[in-house]
């Protein structure tokens, strides 16, 4: 006898996460279900019961916080990044980088800020600039409620995201006057996953740089935060081609074991990695520049 899964459509968040408290096993959280649902037709997860969250309204808006920092509910779309006029005049950064994400309209417009991030999946656009923005998250159980970097979300998978726990939003401080920021990507295709990706954000002083942020992703299982890297090549001096090459050469060394796909073999990907790394920041250097 085959037996179908369940379907639950929540009206509060606390309802929500009473229900996945309650389940042994089996629950998973949905939204815009552009990550989901190919792995559940692809066979690779089967869920029990689908506890759809798409019209939890604690879960949208983009507001800034008495903090004075911009909240991005978990169910902002792809579309509303690279539209909202507040993440265009505090992000743009970020509002930059969720152009470049494939798929097309339908991804841009069903695709959730929150399903992109707890898929942690290497190749996907907006986990490069947010970590570059030093982003926060926050995210509930049943039994409590959980700030911390985002970077932090990143590195560990124990979180019960998706099944147990869900996002709630994305918290990041306005990039200030004056730095310069760039998302570079390679891709064979205008729909196609990225084979190597960079966001890098800069500060000048009279012409030499005083900080830089960098990260590169779509090369390895994780995201590499090179921006120790980046500072310890550049910081104190002007960007100019020998230090682009020194920048690419310790940034491809880092990717220590690259991934190979369909979007690209190991030993091609990890001298792509150098190689976004060092357009991000030349790009993200000539804005800052301009400013």
């Amino acid at each position: 006898m085959t037996l179908y899964p369940s379907y639950a459509r929540p009206t509060t968040l606390a309802d929500a996460v009473a229900l996945l408290g309650s389940l042994s096993a089996g629950g998973v959280v949905i939204a815009g279900g552009q990550e989901l649902m190919p792995s559940v037709n692809h066979g690779v997860l089967a869920p029990q019961v689908y506890v759809d969250i798409g019209g939890l309204g604690e879960l949208r808006g983009i507001r800034e916080t008495a903090e004075g920092v911009l909240a991005l509910g978990a169910l902002t779309v792809h579309r509303e990044l690279q539209t909202d006029p507040l993440v265009a005049a505090r992000l743009p950064l970020l509002a930059h980088a969720a152009t470049r994400a494939g798929g097309g309209r339908q991804v841009h417009n069903r695709g959730t800020l929150g399903g992109n991030l707890v898929a942690q999946h290497p190749l996907y656009d907006l986990a490069p600039s947010l970590l570059a923005l030093a982003a926060e998250v926050e995210w509930v159980t049943c039994d409590r409620t959980v700030r911390q970097p985002l970077a932090l979300m990143l590195a560990d998978s124990r979180h019960g995201l998706g099944t147990n726990a869900i996002l709630t939003r994305v918290l990041v401080a306005p990039m200030a006057e004056g730095l310069g920021w760039a998302y570079e990507k390679l891709k064979a295709s205008g729909g196609a996953y990225g084979s190597a990706n960079a966001a890098a954000i800069v500060q000048l002083h009279e012409g030499v740089i005083a900080s830089v942020r960098l990260v590169v992703g779509a090369v390895a299982e994780r995201l590499i935060d090179a921006s120790d890297v980046a500072a310890e090549r550049l910081v104190g001096r002007r960007f100019d081609p020998g230090a682009g090459e020194e920048l690419a050469r310790a940034v491809a060394a880092r990717v220590t074991t690259p991934l190979s796909d369909a979007q690209g073999d190991g030993a091609w990907r990890r001298a792509m990695a150098g190689v976004v790394a060092r357009r991000a920041v030349a790009t993200a250097i000539t804005r800052a520049g301009r400013a």
